[in-house]
């Protein structure tokens, strides 16, 4: 297919209100990167809905939730008003929707849609039974083995991309010895599929084609078809677009960047896509180019150019895109060690961040494999503090699903193997019970010693733990039921879970959670027979839910991208660094390694042919990577080391930077380049180090060196440094009247630097779900009360506590996930319970609920809210609920600035006075294990007042002094404390 001389080019958005509005009939939308090709095909769909097309009518598809979402997004926002229907979605879920659809009109339940997992484990009992002489005679000793399993999984994966039947794949395998007994077991695979009312991803597509090629078809019917990155389409997936729209299909594509062809993707979907559409409609689509690139600048464009100029010439040779009008540049170096490469790239990154002032998720780092100098740089990057996601993490490397992992296989291994000690010790001393090495060394040898089994050691050595002696004693729990059953088993048995879900410095805990539940949850609706144990095996070995559908770190945090080619499709940064660009890794010229060899059922020749073909797939995976990028493309790679065998540079490199031997490309730079001032106060020490230990820097260089980092007056200061601003007063802070609370005056005691910093400058989101947890059970603890105070009760009963709950909970809880709503539902509940089972007031009847309390201290209004005033025979109690399962020592207890000014203010409050004297005051813990009261020693009441009245004074007076504490640990601004040696740099 060629452009012909009416394809319309549009090289300025601004032209493209008559394309928009030309809605009828075939369409192809060529476009160049960054030419706004999404943009456009989010204004013909609104343009559809406003010409009246119902959205129901619509259908927009393209390939990962990512994008859907993005398109959906831009939809919405280019209507007029909102309107109901589903305006974009995945290939998958269409040919779902299609599939239900069809299967409920004939009266039956959709079949169960099984994941590759189970995909294999499917085939292998099939192969297991299969009869060895159909099969080839080098394939019968692999019948029952995983190996081939997995190989014939992938080849019916295939056959399905290709719409490819078991007699057509017999006329296929007609001339090959290697594929006689693929028919055969192609249809009874499908056949047992059917009988166990089950169906495969590639075959829901080929369902979704069947029932929308039926005449009359029972699926829903479409008026048009929008479809996104067409180039990426498998033959199923073009056929079962074409079918549903019939004539009115717009498809968009950049032929350059059809890099999925390892999962059927296939080009002539594009190239062929005329001719297709005028024997199938009669009618000669329009094409439409999109030629200005908004992102993409000359110098990155043309190098993307020479990169794909040897592939075969196709469309997206005769689209000639202009480039974006903002400069750009394309760099490659060659390292001599992948240390070199490593580091140079996180040093140039931070330099980048700090000096150039871009934002870390304006950077990427891509790889094509993840398997060789990830470790190296995401070391590199730890040691600068630069945060990242690693390209090869997976769900099931995040210490929080590691830990839950370790608690199966200890109940799950053999007692005394090596797999339940590894686990058993990684438990003791991770987060989950955090013990000393020398405790846990201690509790090994008395294992040994006495010959007890964990649970039993667990039991008499740590008592609090014991919830996790009785999880290994029985592991039905995580081999019996499904797999979300077994992990909130895990959850409601294991109260030091809970604590970790509550420690604001983990909160990444606690989305990773949320991921796995659901990812459990999604597993369960397919199959209940999967366990918890069934399913960390599998995520394990890498064949379930590798890639975590929702990301466990904060949305908000800036962190550099570092990801593969492939992953990085569909995103724009400033800056891109396409690194360990080496032969046999990128491009990847390796043989096809598939035994059945699947890629011949595209009609692929010789071995030479399968070659040219790879290569040209690697080709474009480059322009990809290229385009990505805004200002800077910078090509990394490493030669071989000694005893590192054969590497040498990607051939890439060579067009990418527009020269002719890797020795025009010059030296490698170095991580402290001569003329770049140091970036933080580490780096200058750094430098100057490396100047004292270099020989060849000379005496007096040298000297001078270590008489800058002998001299404790040297100029430090971060504001000498790059991005530092300059220091700002630490007084101004506070204004010509100030009001004090308790809580204020029990974190300033803590720390003057953290009560500054949180609760004047707001530096810090205190939201956590324990102060929403807190204040939803004071809430239904104040309205209970309420009503059993004018019942003349002397407390409320657990049938009114709930009763409050539920409206409670329906206002106002939103911890972010239905999971835990559910868990957060469950402690309110429990909290609760424990309170009205056993009241820690006994028959005091209140006088007050939720009373302001106020007082002068110190020349300063001070003002607290009591949750509860009792009348005792020796005077009036003031009660203060705790929400938390971690209660006070008795002596902090009693000595509570808190309490103590309760104490102070109750006395001086008119109608509590007339009530009786202050006779105590009481903090209670219902979650607490053991003791739930702890009263204040009111004979430290003038204590209590002057350190009120100092912490007043302190205020006035501004003094922010860090004070060093236990509390440091979990504190947010340690990095920046200058109490702390390892934070001076950052504080200064």
């Amino acid at each position: 297919m060629a452009l012909t001389t009416s394809a319309l080019m549009l090289s300025d958005p601004s032209r493209w209100a008559e394309a928009i509005a030309d809605i009828d009939g075939p369409q192809l939308v060529l476009a160049g990167p960054g030419t706004g090709k999404t943009e456009f095909l989010a204004r013909r769909v609104a343009r559809l809905v406003e010409a009246g097309i119902p959205t129901e009518r619509v259908a927009v598809l393209t390939f990962s939730r990512r994008a859907a979402a993005e398109l959906e997004i831009r939809i919405t926002d280019k209507l007029k008003r909102p309107r109901s229907g589903a305006t974009a979605t995945t290939f998958h879920s269409f040919a779902h929707r299609i599939v239900e659809t069809g299967f409920a009109a004939a009266g039956q339940p959709m079949p169960v849609l099984m994941t590759g997992p189970e995909q294999v484990r499917l085939v292998g009992s099939l192969l297991a039974n299969e009869r060895s002489a159909d099969w080839p005679a080098a394939f019968r000793p692999m019948l029952a083995t995983p190996t081939l399993a997995a190989e014939v999984a992938d080849f019916v994966m295939r056959c399905n991309e290709r719409l490819i039947d078991p007699e057509l794949l017999s006329v296929l395998a007609g001339d090959r010895a290697d594929w006689r007994a693929l028919p055969g077991f192609l249809g009874r695979y499908r056949q047992s599929l059917a009988a166990q009312d089950r169906i495969d991803y590639g075959g829901l597509v080929v369902e979704a084609v069947e029932f929308a090629s039926a005449r009359p078809s029972p699926a829903e019917q479409f008026d048009y078809v929008v479809v996104d990155e067409y180039q990426d389409t498998t033959p199923a997936q073009a056929r079962l677009a074409e079918v549903v729209a019939g004539a009115n299909i717009t498809v968009a594509a950049d032929p350059h960047q059809s890099i999925y062809a390892f999962r059927g993707a296939d080009l002539a979907n594009v190239e062929d896509f005329a001719t297709r559409m005028d024997a199938g409609t009669g009618l000669t689509p329009k094409i439409i180019g999109l030629v200005q690139s908004l992102r993409v600048p000359a110098a990155i464009l043309d190098s993307a150019r020479r990169l794909v100029a040897p592939n075969p010439s196709g469309l997206a040779a005769q689209l000639a895109v202009e480039p974006a009008p903002h400069d750009g540049q394309v760099e490659a170096y060659v390292f001599d060690q992948r240390s070199g490469e490593a580091e140079w790239i996180a040093a140039e990154v931070e330099r980048l961040h700090i000096a150039g002032s871009i934002p870390l998720r304006s950077m990427a780092v891509v790889v094509r494999s993840t398997r060789h100098l990830l470790p190296e740089l995401s070391r590199a990057l730890e040691r600068r503090r630069i945060l990242h996601d690693r390209a090869d993490a997976r769900l099931i490397d995040h210490p929080a699903i590691r830990l839950i992992h370790d608690v199966v296989l200890a109940a799950t291994s053999p007692p005394d193997s090596p797999e339940s000690e590894r686990a058993v010790t990684r438990l003791l001393l991770g987060p989950l019970l955090a013990l000393p090495l020398g405790r846990q060394r201690e509790l090994m040898r008395l294992r040994r010693r006495r010959r007890l089994t964990w649970p039993e050691l667990i039991r008499s050595e740590l008592a609090d733990s014991a919830p996790l002696a009785a999880l290994i004693e029985d592991p039905t729990w995580a081999t019996g039921p499904a797999a979300v059953d077994g992990f909130w088993h895990l959850w409601d048995s294991m109260p030091h879970v809970e604590k970790l879900v509550g420690d604001p410095s983990r909160a990444d805990y606690r989305a990773a959670w949320s991921t796995f539940t659901r990812m459990l949850e999604r597993q369960a609706e397919r199959d209940t027979t999967v366990s918890l144990a069934d399913t960390l095996e599998a995520t394990v070995s890498g064949d379930f839910e590798a890639t975590p559908l929702l990301s466990f770190s904060r949305p908000d945090e800036d962190r550099l991208v570092v990801t593969t080619l492939h992953q990085a499709k569909g995103l724009e940064f400033e800056v891109v660094f396409i690194a360990d660009a080496i032969e046999g890794v990128f491009p990847d010229t390796r043989r096809w390694r598939a035994l059945l060899q699947p890629d011949l059922l595209s009609g692929a020749s010789g071995a030479a042919d399968r070659v040219m073909d790879r290569l040209a797939d690697e080709r474009r995976l480059a322009y990809t990577a290229s385009t990505r990028a805004r200002r800077r493309v910078v090509w990394t790679a490493t030669t071989a080391g000694i005893d590192e065998g054969e590497r040498r540079p990607s051939r890439f490199l060579l067009p990418a930077a527009g020269v002719e031997s890797f020795e025009q490309l010059g030296p490698p730079p170095t991580v402290d380049p001569p003329g770049f001032a140091p970036l933080t106060l580490t780096d200058a020490q750094a430098r100057l180090r490396r100047s004292v230990a270099d020989p060849t820097h000379g005496t007096l260089p040298r000297l001078a060196s270590l008489a800058v980092l002998a001299d404790d007056d040297a100029p430090w200061e971060a504001r000498f440094f790059p991005g530092v601003p300059e220091r700002g007063s630490d007084s101004g802070v506070i204004g010509d009247h100030i009001r004090l609370s308790p809580s204020q005056a029990t974190l300033y005691d803590r720390c003057p630097r953290l009560y500054v910093l949180e609760r004047r400058l707001r530096a810090v989101d205190v939201q956590s779900p324990y102060l929403l947890f807190g204040s939803i059970v004071h809430t239904v603890l104040e309205e209970t009360e309420k009503e059993a105070m004018a019942a003349g009760f002397g407390h409320g009963t657990m049938e009114m506590a709930r009763r409050h709950l539920a409206a409670a909970w329906e206002e106002h809880a939103d911890f972010g996930t239905p999971e835990m709503d559910w868990a957060w539902h469950r402690r309110a509940d429990d909290l609760l319970t424990r309170a009205y089972a056993n009241w820690p007031g006994g028959d005091d009847r209140p006088i007050a609920l939720e009373i302001e309390l106020t007082a002068v201290i110190g020349g300063v209004e001070w003002t607290g809210r009591a949750d509860r005033i009792d009348a005792t025979p020796g005077g009036i109690k003031i009660i203060d609920y705790k929400t938390s399962k971690t209660p006070p020592t008795l002596k902090d207890a009693a000595a509570s600035l808190q309490l103590g000014f309760y104490a102070l203010a109750a006395a001086r409050h008119p109608a509590l006075a007339a009530a009786g004297p202050v006779a105590g005051a009481e903090l209670w813990y219902p979650l607490a294990d053991g003791r739930k009261v702890f009263p204040f020693a009111m004979e430290r009441l003038d204590e209590v007042e002057d350190a009120l009245a100092s912490v007043a004074a302190g205020i006035l007076a501004e003094d922010w002094s860090p004070r060093v504490s236990a509390h440091c640990e979990r504190c947010d601004f340690r990095l920046v404390c200058p109490a702390w040696p390892d934070s001076r740099e950052a504080a200064r």
